[in-house]
């Protein structure tokens, strides 16, 4: 079972936030696939013009919906 950072558990098509590699922004994207220890998440371009990222579990938070 894939847990993030907080202890939440990660399924595919979950929307996640995480550090952009080699940088020290915040990014958020869609998990696409995941391993038994890492994810690839789906996101917007980067400054090095990547569209997916390879990621720790517990390297993510998964953002959870609001409940009106």
């Amino acid at each position: 079972m894939a847990i993030d950072y907080l202890g939440k558990e990660l399924s595919i098509g979950d929307e996640v936030v995480f550090m952009q590699l080699r940088y020290r922004g915040l990014m958020k994207g869609i998990i696409k696939r995941l391993t038994p220890h890492m994810a690839i998440i789906s996101h917007e371009k980067t400054n090095v013009c990547s569209t997916e990222s390879k990621q720790y579990h517990g390297q993510m938070i998964k953002i959870l919906a609001e409940k009106i």
